[in-house]
């Protein structure tokens, strides 16, 4: 009974930084201003934080020859990533405001527009790298409505502000929990698209390979497109300067199946993840290295 009470007030704790955090960002500071001092905030304490040894270690691991200055710099970059994200976050309105994109420049629109128009379901698949949301709002400055799956936190007071955020950028949201997989399906099966985030660590799935080393990754896109013959759009946010993106549309994803449903679905994933792979050794300050993405992380 204490250990759930004191469980009860952590979390009222971080729901109100959270709160607090919105509110600060949305309503009090200019756009710009938010951003800066989110990336500023999370720059000069993130790297003080336990979950940068995480960090430290997993880049250690795909890395071995890289020095600790560099790996330094790369956490304090992954930081101040991060605390602008957060910023941006609660301001997708300077974005994309229903009518105007700004600050985002699309690389690939015709892949997207084909994509939209091929009549067919799909899947368009990202890591968490740059601003994810950046793609969200680039598909509908085109028209082009996403169904974007979303993971909900632990904390209810802080997913039900996270959720509110969310919304602010796309209407459609679907959770991982509570029937999510069934709900995805179902909107593949209706000829819909949906956005997934494929990069974190899940409690099921196969291991395949990311950055050289086993990690257990989701096999939701590989049935998808092996049994739904669901097509796979890969898209990647980077962050170029500030609050400036880069947001392609790559071609869809090419794969032949062989008729092995195990080592069809290994080898797309094998596929999928040495993608997402070079996008993270191309710009790894933009990726959260404090996820535990692998079994020892």
């Amino acid at each position: 009974m204490k250990i759930s009470f004191l469980k009860r007030i952590r979390h009222l704790l971080e729901a109100a930084i959270v709160g607090l955090a919105f509110i600060f960002f949305h309503y009090i500071l200019p756009f710009k201003t938010s951003i800066s001092f989110g990336g500023w905030i999370a720059r000069n304490l993130g790297p003080l934080s336990p979950l940068s040894n995480r960090a430290r270690r997993n880049l250690k691991k795909c890395f071995p020859e890289m020095t600790s200055p560099d790996i330094e710099k790369i956490v304090a970059e992954m930081w101040d990533n991060y605390g602008r994200l957060a910023a941006e976050y609660a301001n997708p309105d300077s974005f994309w405001d229903g009518k105007t994109l700004r600050n985002i420049e699309i690389v690939g629109l015709e892949n997207l527009i084909h994509f939209q128009e091929d009549k067919k379901p799909g899947i368009i698949f990202t890591a968490h790298t740059g601003n994810w949301q950046m793609i969200t709002l680039a598909a509908q400055s085109v028209g082009f409505e996403l169904t974007q799956m979303y993971r909900p936190a632990n904390n209810p007071w802080v997913d039900a502000l996270m959720l509110k955020c969310q919304k602010l950028a796309v209407k459609n949201v679907i959770t991982k929990s509570k029937g999510g997989p069934r709900d995805l399906l179902s909107l593949i099966k209706r000829g819909d698209h949906a956005l997934l985030l494929i990069d974190q660590k899940m409690g099921e799935g196969i291991s395949v390979p990311f950055l050289g080393r086993d990690a257990m990754t989701a096999k939701g896109v590989a049935r998808m497109y092996l049994n739904q013959n669901c097509p796979l759009l890969p898209a990647r946010s980077e962050r170029l300067h500030d609050s400036q993106f880069r947001v392609t549309f790559y071609p869809p994803v090419e794969f032949k199946p062989m008729g092995d449903q195990s080592k069809d679905m290994y080898n797309l994933l094998f596929q999928i993840n040495t993608m997402l792979g070079e996008w993270v050794k191309e710009r790894p300050g933009q990726w959260l290295w404090i996820h535990r993405r692998w079994i020892d992380s």
